[in-house]
């Protein structure tokens, strides 16, 4: 078997959900939470109705991040 750095780029698949490790769900959920409370503090709640704050622009990548393998 070769190395990290003998694997073909082009040949990388995206990892489904599940198949992340238990530690990498858990911070990838913690993320999420933060995330989560942060587009919710852009809402007041009012006696009558809900009223926006501020906006809030979820941050979009165009292109995936790769890590860079390490040995």
């Amino acid at each position: 078997m070769g190395s990290h750095n003998d694997l073909d780029q082009e040949n990388i698949m995206v990892v489904d959900y599940g198949e992340l490790p238990v530690a990498d769900r858990q911070a990838f959920e913690a993320q999420i939470e933060v995330l989560r409370r942060k587009m919710a503090s852009c809402y007041w709640k009012t006696r009558q109705g809900i009223i926006k704050q501020q906006k809030f622009s979820l941050p979009v990548y165009t292109t995936p991040k790769m890590l860079a393998w390490t040995n």
